[in-house]
């Protein structure tokens, strides 16, 4: 049997069509109109990025759950050493203990420490902390405490790669620095000596086989950066380049088989099987602002640009090292970091959100004053004095961060 379509809708029955739609339920037709049409507005807007759509669900869930009651926590300035994102939470390092907070301000967990300098490597969402200049190091997960163990030369630095492999770059007998890498075991795989230079930079690949390692030194008066790409299962480098005229900052597998430099002078990608590196970007020193490397390998540099205090130039690269958008400021900007989603740029009284095709999305004016930020892709903790405060990616107007 067919069945008009005015019968189920309309109420026809052959005479004339009666509306469903009358008397008290019209207001609530138009009302369930206008909240599906607000929708499909905001929505588009996510689409083309002018909105994030996440950032909003978020927000709101956040709000009723009341999961923010922890926040903001009180840090000792005095004894704080290093604050940092492991993961989606927030690992803080102090002169007797390293403590991992959840996004709500709930620690998961604390472990106190005896080292004489503590220092800290963040990789992801693993974390090695080690005593500079002593031997003592520990392993650490967003999640849990792994490991603690006795290095046989003293520590320089150190790195926890992805798949559990770590490496610890010491002093050493027979030469100025040495490499060792260990296996989640903590057995020796890989050993290396550099016969005149200090280890200032470890990077481990996410699958573990290849490692990298920079040092620094001067030769005729000048600064170099040399650096060496390593696969633990040979003996020999694979790849060395040295950069002259530039000083170290950071350096990070942004691919499988790319080293990507950040130095003082510029950027370079060195390639595995690459017979030379590759610059990706240059400018002077005096320049030079700030650098963050994601953990999608994708990174970014700001410059003060001719060494001025108001034009600044984010440049955000893909892994590969191509330059995928340049974002000018007209103000000035203290520092910039970078997460999965979002470039933050910390300035005065304010912090700007952009998202990663360089647009806007977000300012949020600071009362108080920010020393620095922590962003995820969801929230931005703000660190100042003796205070870490949060606030929403997307959503906040403003934050006090006064104590």
């Amino acid at each position: 049997m067919k069945v008009k379509f005015t019968e189920l809708n309309s109420g026809y029955k052959g005479e004339r069509r009666v509306s469903r739609f009358t008397g008290k339920s019209r207001p609530k037709a138009i009302i369930a109109a206008s909240l599906v049409g607000a929708f499909i507005f905001v929505y588009i807007l996510s689409l083309v990025g002018l909105i994030p759509l996440d950032a909003l669900f978020l927000k709101a869930r956040v709000n009723l759950s009341g999961t923010n009651e922890r926040l903001p926590l009180s840090i000792n300035s005095e004894s704080t050493l290093n604050m940092d994102i492991i993961g989606e939470s927030v690992i803080v390092l102090t002169t007797e203990n390293v403590a991992v907070y959840s996004d709500n301000g709930r620690m998961i967990y604390s472990k106190p420490h005896v080292y004489a300098k503590p220092g800290i490597s963040v990789n992801g969402n693993r974390a090695v902390v080690f005593d500079r200049g002593g031997k003592g190091f520990m392993l650490l997960t967003e999640k849990e405490f792994v490991y603690e163990g006795q290095a046989e030369h003293t520590i320089i630095s150190a790195e926890y790669g992805d798949n559990g492999t770590y490496a610890l770059g010491t002093k050493a007998k027979e030469a100025t620095s040495m490499l060792t890498v260990f296996n989640k075991a903590n057995k020796a795989v890989f050993q290396w000596n550099c016969a005149y230079e200090y280890i200032t930079s470890i990077a481990i690949s996410k699958n573990g086989k290849f490692v990298g390692v920079a040092v620094a030194g001067a030769a005729n008066g000048e600064v170099f950066t040399t650096v060496q790409y390593f696969g633990v299962d040979y003996k020999e480098p694979l790849n060395t380049q040295t950069i002259t005229g530039a000083a170290p900052f950071d350096l990070a597998f942004t691919r499988t088989d790319t080293l990507t430099l950040i130095t003082d002078k510029g950027t370079y990608a060195i390639e595995r099987k690459a017979e030379k590196y590759t610059e990706v970007s240059s400018y002077y020193s005096s320049e030079f602002n700030s650098c963050d490397i994601a953990d999608n390998g994708k990174y970014i540099v700001t410059l003060a640009k001719y060494g001025s205090e108001n034009v600044f130039e984010i440049s955000l690269f893909s892994p590969k090292g191509e330059v995928k958008k340049t974002i000018s400021a007209d103000y000035e900007i203290f520092s910039a970091y970078l997460s999965g989603k979002y470039i933050v740029a910390l300035a005065e009284n304010k912090i700007i959100v952009y998202n990663l095709n360089g647009r806007q999305v977000s300012q949020i004016d600071i009362k108080g004053e920010a020393l620095s930020l922590l962003p995820t892709d969801d929230f931005i903790f703000i660190s100042s004095l003796d205070k870490l405060t949060r606030c929403f990616t997307y959503g906040d107007a403003t934050v006090s961060v006064s104590v």
